[in-house]
C-alpha cells in the first residue's frame, strides 16, 4: 500500500540529515554491502517502533483488570547490553547508588522524571524495549 504524508520542511531537513549520517557511517565503516538508507525506510521503522510501543502498553490500555498489572523496567539488561555501568549512570543523572540498584531491580517505582534521566543516559531505547507489564502477585 503506498501512502502520502505532508510534513514541515524542518521536519524533512532532521530526517534527511539523518539518512545522510547514517549512509557516510556506513561507508566510512566500509559497509559496501549495505543498501543505501532512504527516508522512506526512517519513517517506515519510526512507524513500526511506534506500533510496537502502543503493543507493550495495550493490556493497560484494554484490561478491566489494571490494578493487578504492574508497569517494569528493564534498565539494568539495557545497561549491561550497551556497557555501560551503574557508577557512570549515578554521575549523569545525580541518583545515588543504592535508589539506582532498587531502580534496576524494580524495587522501587520511577518517577517520570527519574525514567527520563535513565532513558537519555541509556541514549534513548526504544520505549518497548524498556517497559514491561507483570501481572502483580
Amino acid at each position: 500500500m503506498r501512502i502520502e504524508i505532508e510534513m514541515k520542511d524542518e521536519t524533512y531537513e532532521k530526517i534527511k540529515n539523518v539518512i545522510d549520517w547514517i549512509n557516510l557511517d556506513n561507508s566510512f565503516r566500509g559497509k559496501s554491502d549495505t543498501p543505501e538508507a532512504k527516508i522512506e525506510d526512517f519513517i517506515k521503522g519510526a512507524a513500526i517502533s511506534k506500533l510496537l510501543d502502543v503493543e507493550t502498553m495495550s493490556p493497560l490500555l484494554n484490561s478491566s483488570a489494571v490494578d493487578s498489572l504492574e508497569i517494569k523496567n528493564r534498565f539494568k539488561e539495557i545497561a549491561k547490553e550497551k556497557k555501560i555501568k551503574q557508577v557512570d549512570i549515578c554521575k549523569k543523572t545525580g541518583l545515588k547508588k543504592a535508589n539506582l540498584s532498587l531502580i534496576f531491580n524494580n524495587e522501587k517505582t520511577l518517577r517520570a522524571d527519574t525514567f527520563f534521566a535513565i532513558w537519555l543516559t541509556l541514549g534513548c531505547p526504544p520505549i518497548h524495549e524498556c517497559l514491561y507489564i507483570k501481572k502483580a502477585d
